[in-house]
């Protein structure tokens, strides 16, 4: 059975999970976008911010990679895979069309190249080529990237393709490709190497180096924007998938069915606007702070310090007070042996509106338990005490 162990923490001295209300988001204003399919979430927590007709289906064009280029860096989290590793293009991915970078059947290229190449330049051969690479085949990189989706909660997606070419049955709507990319950006300058680079090249030791030039005419042009995915077909329209951070806060917006690049920049431009002139970040406590001390069953060592395993920054509506917040430490762990840096339980913040933020609890050292003989010592110091 999992122990429980809550204690209270008062403010007035003063990668976490959020959890929102069950209520439905309400906009308290209209941004006048030009489409009416749109979201904003704030990165950290996937809180919504604003929304527009968030769950409407709509043809994601290549948006769809992004599924491809976050189950590649979780392949290379999970060490399954590594960025040096020669992949092979199949005469399957050299026949791909639209916009790619003409690999060649038999042709050999690391997965750094390709995954630059899609994260970059949206290549179709080059996402197809990591597919099989990942799943043996594009058929079975297709049915991961549909599990991966329910996975994740993505409700209203399916995909038949790893490219984003067009399909009446390829669909995904602003909030599925916005959580998608919640869970692309966790993997930070995994990502970030590539997705905020304007250009770059492959090949580059050979003598026809190719140019990649980022699809994401924003970048330069927004201040803070580092990613990540756009989308164009005809069926689709023009579809941005966006993130930008400023003063710590990161922001993520989806837009889709636009009718022009320029539509789409200026109401990505609105949403991201409004997201940061809402938003404040609170440092809370930093790296390592320990909270309480805890003496768990069976230890050797009593008064063990619980401390954070990262900064602890809450990111809150402009001009939240701390006294407002509340919070609680829930341990999830109560007996010795614990290995250090082991999780042990979690700092829980709630703000005003009850929306509750979670941080990780860890220990430092490792604890350890009680041998025959230290319960025997204990006895006899316990008898003649």
């Amino acid at each position: 059975m999992k122990f429980l162990l809550t204690l209270f923490l008062c403010f007035s001295f003063l990668s976490p999970r959020y959890s929102k209300n069950e209520t439905q988001f309400v906009n308290d204003t209209d941004l006048g976008l030009h489409t009416s399919n749109a979201i904003l979430i704030e990165a950290n927590s996937g809180k919504v911010l604003y929304e527009e007709n968030a769950d409407e289906k709509h043809y994601p064009a290549s948006m769809t990679k992004m599924m491809g280029m976050y189950l590649v860096l979780k392949a290379i989290d999970e060490k399954k895979i590594t960025f040096e590793d020669q992949v092979t293009c199949s005469s399957y991915a050299s026949s791909m069309g639209g916009t790619q970078i003409f690999l060649e059947e038999g042709e050999q290229m690391s997965v750094k190249d390709l995954f630059k190449s899609v994260a970059i330049n949206s290549a179709n051969d080059a996402i197809t080529a990591l597919g099989e690479h990942l799943e043996g085949s594009t058929e079975a990189f297709v049915k991961k990237m549909n599990q991966t989706a329910k996975d994740l909660g993505m409700k209203n997606t399916v995909f038949k393709n790893p490219t984003g070419f067009d399909d009446k049955e390829h669909v995904t709507t602003p909030r599925d490709m916005a959580t998608i990319a919640f869970h692309l950006v966790k993997y930070n300058e995994l990502l970030f190497q590539f997705t905020r680079l304007k250009e770059a090249y492959v090949r580059e030791d050979s003598s026809s180096p190719f140019w990649l030039v980022n699809t994401n005419k924003m970048l330069g042009h927004y201040e803070g924007m580092d990613g990540l995915k756009t989308g164009y077909t005809s069926l689709a329209k023009y579809n941005l998938t966006a993130t930008a951070i400023r003063n710590g806060i990161r922001l993520i917006s989806v837009v889709m069915n636009e009718e022009t690049i320029a539509c789409r920049s200026q109401d990505t431009t609105k949403l991201l606007n409004y997201g940061f002139s809402k938003l404040e970040l609170i440092r809370l406590y930093p790296l390592h702070k320990q909270l309480c001390t805890h003496t768990f069953l069976k230890s050797l060592t009593k008064d063990t310090p619980i401390v954070t395993k990262n900064e602890v920054n809450l990111i809150v509506d402009k001009g939240t007070e701390i006294e407002s917040l509340s919070a609680k430490i829930e341990m999830i762990k109560d007996s010795a042996p614990l290995k250090k840096d082991e999780l042990v339980g979690y700092l829980v913040i709630l703000d005003k509106q009850g929306n509750e933020y979670r941080f990780e609890l860890i220990v430092l050292e490792d604890v350890n338990i009680m041998s025959f003989l230290d319960y025997f010592k204990e006895a006899l110091l316990n008898f003649f005490a």
